[in-house]
């Protein structure tokens, strides 16, 4: 190269604008002056295109730039760039270099001046590692709750998994079932960690463990003596000051010391019927008297059947009312005469027509959140309920409850329009636990939540919305009553459903795997609203929905 020629990295720059149809007539006929005058910048304008030509062959594969898939939209620019026959032979590289810039802007990467990446919605800066970062590494499961308020920012219910980690309670009682086979029952206040299968340390609070032969050498740290469990229960009392008292139902345990010095000369046994009582110095006696009666597990399952008849009781007057509401478009709250019946009712009292009633299609009738309640399982690729909803709509709130067992695919459907054309909303969930709303607005918006869902909330019911707000310009999700994140509409137009789908999607005019969008879970309770809900009557619902108290 002579040393008049403009460097590579100019060379480059100007490739780059073009691409990105921002390129201006004078750089255009610079760009064709430096690729006719110097065969070096030739020869490296092919090199570049070679390299754009192959990636975008595996983009155009995957289909990475259709609109009908959730991903962040761009524009394409036509291409100023015809005026020398050389660069027309090279038009299938450039077409196939647009195709990987379109790729490009879709996985968010950095082709911004302002070296921002390009993102339809963003997690907010303050998204803690807890939420964002997904914990697959059960150890237990939450299998029953009473009564129980938390004191941690999540509101564990049952039938979640658990990780290692802290449960604290403000007050109730929970039955924690470790993959072991121990079984511990925790009556608030109180703060228990899970450590490991066989291992969980108690802070305060009361602890009823019982410990099978599969589980043998169970054992329950405390700050001032170990409990291991020779089998099969035994009882834990303990106050924020250290001092606790500890005795055995039935079988057997040892009292370890907690530091690392134990030996078999302080190991203390006790038998059935046996206790010891101690203190923050250390300090261990014989229990004088018997604990109080702990709650087992039997009284607690009457407990929760209990609190299931009020809770459910409490919904069914939510649901009269959600049936007189004038604004509800469609409400499917799954409480259908007979089992046999194929059709999913409206149940809307100003429901605009029949066709608002839903085709049950492969799903199977089982239990809701409560045993008495009805709900469809959607387990098979071909499971779905069809349904029509006439109309045009300013502002459209979303609502179901849904049980997730599982994300099989990448996007899992809540309710999807059979296609995608212009005001037409996709409702829907990323295996990543991400809601999203999408809106065919000219090339497509999709609003993303952070990552809300974790492995915890599989298996649990969990109270899905999102509202899309004409009047505020803006799109709202929340979990369980409480917003998650918030989107900007920038070009709110009227929403239009028609022909749609809960729970799978039959396109009309797309095929591939991401056609592909059936639900793995169950649905109990679903409606469509005609206006924007407050975020105060969205908690409302869930209070008076959810299943424990």
């Amino acid at each position: 190269m002579n040393q008049n020629t403009t460097p590579d990295n100019q060379t480059i720059l100007l490739i780059d604008a073009f691409l990105q149809g921002t390129i201006s007539d004078e750089q255009q006929q610079q760009l064709e002056q430096l690729l006719a005058a110097d065969p070096e910048q030739r020869q490296l304008y092919i090199d570049y295109m070679q390299v754009h030509n192959g990636l975008a062959s595996w983009a155009n594969e995957t289909l990475a730039s259709e609109d009908w898939i959730p991903q962040p939209p761009t524009d394409d620019h036509p291409s100023p760039l015809n005026t020398t026959r050389f660069l027309l032979i090279l038009g299938s590289s450039l077409i196939a270099a647009t195709l990987l810039l379109s790729l490009a802007y879709y996985a968010g990467w950095n082709t911004r001046p302002d070296n921002l990446p390009f993102m339809a919605d963003t997690a907010p800066e303050n998204q803690s590692n807890e939420i964002s970062t997904p914990q697959t590494d059960h150890i237990a499961l939450l299998t029953q709750a009473v009564g129980v308020e938390w004191d941690t920012n999540r509101n564990l219910q049952a039938g979640a998994g658990l990780s290692a980690g802290w449960l604290k309670l403000k007050q109730g009682t929970i039955q924690v079932e470790l993959i072991s086979g121990a079984s511990i029952l925790i009556e608030g206040p109180a703060a228990v960690k899970l450590i490991s299968p066989l291992k969980a340390f108690c802070q305060y609070g009361k602890v009823r463990a019982s410990v099978p032969e599969q589980a043998h050498g169970f054992t329950m740290e405390t700050s001032r003596l170990n409990v291991v469990d020779l089998g099969t229960e035994f009882t834990l009392s303990l106050d924020q000051s250290g001092s606790g008292q500890v005795q055995v139902i039935d079988g057997k345990v040892e009292l370890h010391s907690p530091d690392s010095q134990t030996t078999q000369a302080n190991i203390q046994s006790l038998t059935t019927g046996e206790g010891v009582q101690f203190d923050q110095r250390g300090t261990i006696d014989r229990l004088q008297k018997a604990m109080l009666p702990f709650i087992d597990s039997e009284e607690l399952s009457q407990l929760v059947e209990q609190q299931q008849a009020q809770q459910f009781k409490r919904w069914q007057e939510q649901n009269t009312m959600l049936k007189a509401d004038p604004s509800i478009i469609a409400y499917y709250d799954f409480e259908e005469s007979s089992n046999w019946l194929r059709t999913l009712n409206n149940k809307s009292q100003q429901k605009p027509s029949s066709s608002t009633n839903g085709a049950i299609v492969g799903c199977q009738w089982t239990s809701g959140r409560w045993p008495q309640k009805g709900s469809l399982e959607f387990k098979r690729t071909s499971d779905r309920v069809r349904t029509h909803i006439p109309g045009e709509y300013q502002s459209l709130t979303f609502m179901a409850w849904v049980r997730i067992e599982g994300f099989d695919r990448w996007l899992s459907s809540l309710m999807l329009t059979d296609g995608y054309k212009p005001g037409n909303p996709h409702w829907q969930l990323s295996d990543k636990g991400e809601m999203i709303l999408g809106v065919k607005t000219g090339p497509g918006k999709n609003y993303f939540s952070p990552v809300v869902l974790q492995p915890t909330d599989l298996g649990r019911w969990i109270f899905l919305v999102t509202v899309y707000d004409h009047q505020k310009q803006e799109v709202v999700h929340y979990l369980d009553g409480v917003a998650v994140s918030h989107h900007k509409i920038e070009n709110p137009i009227p929403l239009v459903i028609g022909p749609a789908e809960i729970g799978n999607w039959r396109p009309q005019e797309h095929t591939g795997a991401h056609s592909i969008r059936s639900l793995n879970g169950r649905l109990d309770e679903f409606a469509l609203f005609g206006r924007a809900l407050p975020a105060e009557e969205i908690l409302q619902l869930y209070q008076s929905g959810k299943p424990n108290s």
